[in-house]
């Protein structure tokens, strides 16, 4: 019998298309009605109420000036607070230590880093941190961890501490008519930048020339923060379309008419074509030898030139490929630039506003560099500096640059079933009942010791709240004081067993998870600090300064509608 092959009637095409658009959609929106319902014993704890069907309370928590709201919602709640986020979904804001140390370490498994943002990471940056789980993640940490050593912090000092004096010498001449103000977070940006660029990559984007044009590359780390956040409440939908093929998916993106996600599509392609290039250049000179290493940049004591070394000499099946350490440079820039900007910015705001422990400051560096006879202070003088690290721990923990971070319970696609081994998309378990430090009171009057939380459930781990809980940090935990990091702890903080790596804080996170680079990014802090504190005096402005929420915490003047940060502040030379 002869094979046939069947051909079915045009007409019938259109109508089979139809019928499967419709069972796709009956379907998702059957597992979404499912995910709903499981929800129900979350609508029981207390919370703001909606101020939308389509949005919940998403835009109230990430408007420019969310900061207050935040603090609203800890006094007002408490430790575990329910959030009304889009098409009545239930997401949880948690500062309660017990529950985090859950979600961030005993049960990070299940709690990983939320859909929205592991797709996010790989469709833009590709195998890096950001967008791997599980054991691939485990692995590439593993690689990296050496990286941070102690060891290679201290070799980074002088790097550092070069860059520095290029922005010394920039101030100065802006000051050879006397003080004035400068807008303070253009220079700081481009001080981080030009930090993490030398230290991190062995490569320099910015001379720190008053005259000097702006880098490609430094524009587009500039830009991508807050073009995310414009885009920022549409998040969840990247998880429902991130299983079409890239090329399509950028297809598609490029043809809606939504301007600022073509931007974000430059700024990305500047990005990754920038660190290609870099990438490029350092193998060639690695290949060269030692000494075509050592005339670079660094002198080949950077973060990624000591990631190369380390790779080359590791086992096969431990080795990053070229992509993953492409990526990994990407949010090396990203991660360490606007942060470590935004946290430097805050503490010269606050020495401000706090002449006298400017002084006090002035005055523990000036002694730090009389014992070395004048010399620049090296690692193990930097971390002699008590009070210098009081007012960076202070600083950290009242005003962390990233308030707020998400993690998944147990994530299950809605539009596919996946087994629980797929990989990235899936978690160990899904729903999961988690212990509370303090016992929660239901909008019912039950006290609840701990907390269920059903799978596909969005978790904001509160890492301003719990930063500033009274009962954890006493009556003053909102105000600002170094002077409590020279005194024993309160009794409090160390019951409370605050699962962060950094100053029993959240402000690095904590966990598999945590900032990798935190160990980098204090070392920057205070070189930086501790060079500009002895030539400089900083002074408020006339304007008023106020900060911003937007992912990361920047400074804007009161009243303005400018979306670019800009701090001005009095500076005056005091030191030639």
């Amino acid at each position: 019998m002869s094979s046939a092959i069947i051909f079915y009637p045009s007409s019938f095409l259109p109508l089979a298309l139809v019928e499967l658009s419709l069972l796709a959609c009956f379907l998702a929106i059957s597992r979404l009605v499912y995910y709903r319902m499981k929800q129900l014993p979350l609508r029981k704890i207390p919370g703001p109420p909606s101020t939308s069907f389509l949005t919940g309370n998403l835009l109230q928590l990430f408007d420019p000036s969310a900061l207050p709201f935040y603090d609203k919602l800890s006094k007002t709640y408490g430790g575990v607070i329910k959030i009304n986020a889009m098409l009545g979904d239930t997401q949880l804001l948690i500062s309660d230590p017990k529950a985090c140390t859950s979600i961030l370490l005993k049960e990070q498994d299940t709690f990983e880093e939320s859909p929205w943002f592991i797709e996010n990471g790989r469709h833009a940056f590709g195998p890096c941190l950001f967008s791997t789980t599980g054991a691939h993640h485990r692995r590439q940490r593993k690689q990296l961890n050496p990286v941070f050593s102690i060891k290679n912090m201290r070799a980074l000092i002088p790097i550092f501490q070069n860059v520095t004096h290029q922005l010394q010498d920039s101030m100065r001449t802006m000051l050879d008519k006397g003080a004035q103000e400068i807008d303070i977070v253009e220079w700081l940006g481009r001080l981080a930048l030009e930090l993490v660029a030398q230290g991190g990559l062995g490569h320099t984007f910015d001379s720190l020339d008053p005259t000097a044009h702006e880098h490609e590359f430094a524009g587009a780390i500039k830009e991508y923060i807050p073009t995310m956040s414009a885009l920022y409440v549409w998040r969840e939908l990247l998880p429902l379309v991130s299983y079409l093929p890239p090329k399509l998916l950028r297809f598609v993106a490029t043809s809606l008419p939504w301007p600022t996600l073509h931007r974000l599509i430059d700024v990305l392609d500047t990005m990754h074509a920038n660190a290609q290039k870099i990438f490029d250049k350092k193998m060639a000179i690695l290949e060269k030898g030692s000494e075509a290493a050592e005339s670079q940049v660094g002198e080949g004591k950077d973060i990624i030139s000591t990631l190369l070394k380390a790779n080359m000499a590791a086992p096969e099946d431990e080795k990053m490929t070229d992509d993953e350490i492409v990526a990994q440079m990407n949010i090396l820039l990203l991660a360490g630039t606007d942060t470590t900007s935004s946290a430097l910015c805050r503490v010269l705001h606050l020495l401000s506003q706090h002449q006298d422990v400017q002084d006090r400051l002035r005055k523990e560096i000036a002694a730090g560099q009389s014992r070395t006879d004048g010399a620049e202070l090296d690692y193990d003088g930097l971390v002699g500096l008590p009070y210098l690290d009081a007012i960076c721990r202070e600083t950290l923990r009242l005003f962390p640059p990233v308030p707020v971070i998400t993690r998944t319970s147990g994530y299950r696609p809605i539009f596919l079933t996946v087994k629980a081994d797929c990989g990235s998309h899936c978690r160990c378990r899904s729903d999961i009942c988690i212990p509370l430090l303090k016992p929660i009171t239901t909008i019912g009057g039950d006290s609840l010791a701990s907390l269920y939380i059903p799978g596909n459930t969005d978790v904001f781990v509160n890492i301003l709240g719990l930063n500033r809980d009274t009962s954890i940090w006493g009556p003053d935990a909102a105000e600002w004081k170094p002077e409590r990091w020279l005194q024993p702890l309160p009794e409090s903080v160390e019951g409370a067993r605050i699962p962060g790596i950094y100053a029993n804080t959240l402000t690095f996170l904590g966990g598999g998870r945590a900032c990798i680079g935190f160990k980098f990014s204090q070392l920057e802090m205070k070189v930086a600090l501790s060079q500009l504190i002895q030539a400089f005096r900083f002074s408020l402005p006339k304007a008023e300064v106020t900060w911003r929420f937007g992912g990361i915490l920047t400074p804007s003047i009161a009243g303005s509608s400018l979306i670019r940060p800009t701090m001005p502040l009095k500076v005056e030379s005091i030191r030639p």
